[in-house]
């Protein structure tokens, strides 16, 4: 017996391209509100993807998504982002969300928009990320805080963490290396889930060598 979930991606769009399971965390901008809401993609196709939301979202309205781990990247811990545009939506009764929705993604027809996006992806396909694995500490508004840095390139860095934070926080951290030395930057919460959160560098200070044992 089939699931909810797939009796409702069935009719996406009237759609001609198999659809094919993922599960990412996604953040949803509303481009006319600029709200953002936190939602779980659950399955794609080239054109669209199927995905989950406590949020009411309604038919026709334009957004810009963030995937994490995006399954349209040539790369892995990849975090994409997309102009599209929400198709249906559907109140859900058997999912841990309310509602369920068929997403298009921008096409060729809005040329600029697609572009941009075309350009944001290749910016970070520039930077591939690659382990790290190091304890830091970094600050908000709200205090300081001690996290995890699984994965870094040079446009920003995962960062697993036990507090909670936003998307859109602005945060100071210290990135220790290997050789003693420290950098100090400064970054955009970009995206958050249950471990921790996409970090954005806007600036970085120049290496600081680590204080002198007397």
């Amino acid at each position: 017996m089939k699931t909810e979930a797939e009796q409702t991606v069935e009719n996406l769009e009237n759609r001609d391209t198999a659809r094919i399971d993922h599960t990412s965390s996604l953040q949803v901008k509303d481009l006319q509100s600029g709200k953002i809401h936190k939602a779980k993609m659950i399955n794609y196709s080239k054109e669209g993807f199927y995905f989950e939301s406590d949020s009411v979202l309604n038919p026709g309205m334009q957004i810009y998504i963030g995937i994490e781990n995006s399954p349209y990247a040539s790369l892995p811990d990849v975090l994409e982002y997309h102009r599209a545009q929400i198709m249906w939506r559907k109140k859900l009764k058997r999912s841990f969300f309310r509602f369920g929705y068929g997403l298009k993604l921008a096409s060729s027809a809005n040329k600029q928009d697609l572009k941009n996006d075309i350009n944001k992806t290749k910016d970070l396909r520039k930077h591939p990320r690659r382990p790290y694995n190091q304890s830091t500490m970094f600050a908000t508004q709200n205090g300081i805080f001690e996290g995890l840095i699984k994965n870094i390139s040079s446009s920003g860095v995962f960062i697993m963490a036990k507090s909670a934070f936003e998307v859109g926080q602005i945060i100071t951290l210290v990135l220790p290396f290997k050789n003693g030395k420290e950098v100090k930057a400064k970054g955009e919460i970009v995206w958050t889930n249950d471990a921790g959160f996409g970090l954005k560098f806007l600036s970085m200070d120049k290496k600081l060598s680590p204080p002198k044992k007397k």
